[in-house]
């Protein structure tokens, strides 16, 4: 073979190789740029992920009100407004946020169209009051581990003329129970005391009908009837049904003190030293870990 030949043979095959050797580097630099990018999109997930909003709480239901109304939810542990907001449909699809776990109050209110006498001269003196409205509240248990989802619920179904009537009735806005429920432990409990508690007001409200309708049949001479209806109220019956009321909520208590939901219950009872002496047994079933949270009056004792 001539050196001519052979030169262009060494050429042909250097070119072929570094032709291969380009080919090899270029294949190489798109993988790695492919898993650069593969890299960084998972970086960029996993930042997504760790920084994501949490869960939000919900409450669902519906109210027979005209809209708009308002919604304020306060914590009855710090006396904090937690939320306020106007509603804008009778069917409330409310995004309440995160909030601690506890007992928390929610308010639901509405201009009034009907004022009295005594409101329009406290108007006229406070204006920046505010006009009157109707108000209806209720407490519940909040906790989004359990849940994040609540339900509101009316003890039964009214037309707004009559929840107004009630309302603006002495006393008789008691009548209306509303609840805000969820499928968690803590707020069925929570409930549970909530439902002993409206037992007593209703017994509280019977004897107290009673006591007017016995004043009206003497205002009528109307001797037998008045004198029926005397014997079933002693002139005590409203501390009776404060003492039965205090016993039924201390062993309520007591029997689910291991609950987290009960010293929740006991903070808002209890805020007196008189308070303190009547639901003494409950405290002293507290761990001292729980009792560490209490007022003053707790810990001089």
């Amino acid at each position: 073979m001539s050196i001519k030949r052979e030169t262009v043979l060494y050429n042909y095959i250097m070119t072929y190789y570094n032709n291969e050797i380009y080919l090899f580097t270029a294949e190489n630099v798109r993988i790695l740029d492919h898993n650069k990018l593969k890299l960084l999109f998972s970086v960029i997930l996993c930042l997504l992920a760790s920084c994501r909003t949490p869960d939000q709480i919900y409450l669902h239901g519906n109210i027979p009100v005209k809209a708009p109304f308002y919604i304020d939810v306060y914590n009855t542990h710090t006396g904090i407004r937690v939320l306020s907001d106007t509603i804008c449909s009778n069917r409330i699809n409310q995004q309440i946020g995160i909030l601690p776990k506890g007992i928390y109050q929610i308010v639901f209110s509405w201009e009034r169209d009907v004022v009295k006498p005594q409101e329009i001269e406290r108007f006229a003196r406070q204006p920046e009051l505010g006009t009157p409205k109707y108000y209806m509240s209720t407490t519940f248990w909040l906790d989004d581990k359990e849940s994040d989802n609540y339900k509101l619920l009316l003890d039964t179904t009214y037309q707004q003329a009559e929840l107004e009537e009630l309302l603006l009735a002495k006393n008789k806005g008691e009548s209306i129970k509303m609840a805000v429920v969820s499928d968690g432990a803590n707020n069925k409990l929570y409930n549970e005391y909530l439902t002993l508690v409206d037992r007593y007001k209703a017994k509280n409200r019977h004897q107290k009908d009673s006591l007017l309708q016995s004043a009206h049949y003497n205002g009528l001479k109307l001797i037998e009837n008045s004198e029926r209806l005397n014997t079933l109220l002693t002139k005590d019956w409203l501390p009776n049904v404060k003492a039965a009321l205090l016993r039924e909520e201390i062993n309520f208590m007591k029997n689910n003190i291991d609950n987290e939901v009960i010293s929740h219950i006991y903070h808002i009872q209890v805020n007196t030293k008189e308070d303190f002496e009547q639901y003494r047994e409950v405290y002293n079933l507290f761990p001292h870990s729980v009792k560490q949270n209490f007022t003053v009056w707790n810990k001089s004792n």
